[in-house]
């Protein structure tokens, strides 16, 4: 008797803001799909953090198709929040990496949270 597992999927959901945005490396030859570079930053909370730990931001790419509308919203400093499918890498420097296909991007400003 065989049992059914469910699928895992790897989700992510990151709010942070641009450092830039670049052409998508992979679909070069394809215009208004972009890479969001942002560097993640990971805080301490209560119960999830040792001091033995070096905690040191995470470079990600978020890969997303934009409109050009879309696009000129998505600025250096723009505050954003992205939900996607991700795989990880080692850099050549021996860092981690996050590479997001995002599903879902919304850019927020200060007006969203008053």
């Amino acid at each position: 008797m065989s049992s059914s597992l469910p699928k895992l999927t790897n989700a992510i959901h990151i709010r942070d803001f641009v450092d830039t945005v670049l052409p998508d490396r992979t679909r070069s030859e394809t215009p208004n799909y972009v890479e969001i570079h942002t560097d993640i930053n990971i805080f301490q909370e209560d119960d999830f953090y040792d001091l033995g730990i070096t905690v040191e931001p995470i470079h990600a790419y978020i890969r997303t198709y934009l409109t050009q509308s879309d696009l000129d919203l998505f600025t250096t400093n723009a505050f954003f929040y992205a939900d996607g499918k991700f795989s990880t890498a080692i850099t050549s420097d021996n860092k981690l990496e996050i590479i997001i296909q995002a599903l879902s991007l919304q850019r927020y400003s200060l007006f969203n949270f008053l």
